[in-house]
């Protein structure tokens, strides 16, 4: 088992092991465990400054390596990075907007001159919302975003297609539910349905499949939790059932997730699985889930010593296992109060619903709250 040799007792290591281990920075001077920061932080940033020629492959996911990015670094309070590569981010985001004059659809694609597509729309507009400044949020055109969103949704099931023609599950709709939340787009119109088709994709095992009669998936069942979360519909499917079944996938001896029943641990499933124990918590529920073995996983075996979190040791660490390792970690810190290891591994909250810092996510409801109240008035003064 890969993981086995990052579990022994810190304090049984030979000296020279210890020193070793002190000089990288990943043990403390009394021997507790610490997160990288100063090596994760350079890390990211180069991401945003350049990608190797290996990358190019992942055109279609600029807005993603965005999101991956900017959300590590805010999770590590590096607000300084963020603001500093805004203007570029920025304008990357403008020209990846499918502009219906140019015969689009609407909505952001991967790249420019792409294809809308509701994944890389929900990227690129948390990506906005992380930068948290009004030239920020006005990039995006709300009524253009909005008939994006409803032409998408499929008038039998409410839920969405990913694209023009393109797949619906549960994933698609959390991406233009969990948008239009934040963004002051919600309607009746548009959830119309949501809530019945989630229900539909809750498996006998108790986790949600991509759309119903399919296998439960880490990535479906936060995607499921989060919109019942946002739209306050928890009663409409069987929360003990989940509850059961996200507890199961934490790895016995690891600690860590799984993100389906018989696989191995992964890293990025600590946010994927790990979101559901935090959202229960939110709305009043026990904390289900080992916070100390789950961070003891994270910060063993998810770090990286050169920089950068990865799925497991003997994988590569790379920009998306990086956010959502560091995700799982802050929501295990801050749903269960616990922080595993030294006390500077504590990170910026996240919210479990958006998987961005609960302060910007306060701060775009806020702003788009404020601007339909004057909306509203102005149109009764007319």
């Amino acid at each position: 088992m890969a993981c086995t040799a990052f579990f022994v007792p810190l304090d049984s290591l030979p000296a020279h092991e210890i020193h070793d281990l002190q000089t990288a920075g990943f043990l403390s001077a009394n021997l507790n465990v610490r997160l990288l920061r100063e090596k994760h932080t350079p890390y990211l940033v180069r991401g945003l400054e350049y990608l190797p020629p290996g990358y190019a492959s992942m055109d279609a996911s600029r807005p993603w390596f965005m999101y991956w990015i900017l959300h590590s670094l805010e999770m590590l309070d590096n607000e300084h990075e963020i603001q500093e590569f805004a203007t570029r981010c920025m304008s990357t985001i403008k020209r990846c907007w499918n502009s219906r004059l140019h015969g689009g659809i609407g909505g952001f694609g991967g790249g420019i001159l792409q294809l809308g597509h509701l994944a890389t729309t929900y990227a690129s507009c948390l990506a906005l919302a992380i930068i948290g400044t009004p030239e920020a949020y006005d990039i995006v055109d709300r009524p253009a975003l909005y008939a994006f969103f409803m032409s998408l949704k499929d008038p039998v099931t409410g839920a969405f297609h990913a694209h023009d023609q393109g797949e619906l599950d549960v994933r698609t709709t959390y991406c233009a539910i969990s948008i239009a939340s934040l963004y002051g787009l919600l309607t009746p119109e548009l959830t119309r349905g949501v809530v019945a088709f989630v229900r539909q994709c809750q498996t006998y095992e108790g986790g949600f499949g991509p759309y119903p009669y399919q296998e439960a998936h880490g990535g479906y069942c936060f995607c499921a939790a989060a919109i019942l979360s946002i739209l306050d519909a928890w009663d409409a499917i069987h929360v003990d059932a989940l509850v059961h079944y996200v507890a199961h996938r934490q790895m016995a001896v690891e600690g860590g997730y799984q993100g389906r029943t018989n696989k191995l641990v992964d890293g990025c499933y600590s946010f994927w699985q790990g979101s559901v124990p935090a959202l229960l918590a939110a709305r009043g529920d026990a904390y289900v889930s080992d916070a100390a073995a789950h961070q003891r996983y994270i910060l063993l075996c998810g770090q990286q010593i050169e920089g950068g979190l990865r799925d497991k040791p003997g994988k590569h660490r790379d920009h998306y296992h990086s956010c959502y390792v560091l995700s799982g970690l802050s929501l295990s810190q801050h749903a269960s109060g616990h922080v595993e290891g030294d006390s500077a591994n504590k990170l910026v909250a996240t919210h479990p619903a958006y998987n961005i810092a609960v302060d910007k996510v306060a701060m775009i409801k806020t702003y788009f709250a404020a601007k339909v109240e004057r909306l509203s008035v102005e149109s009764m003064g007319e």
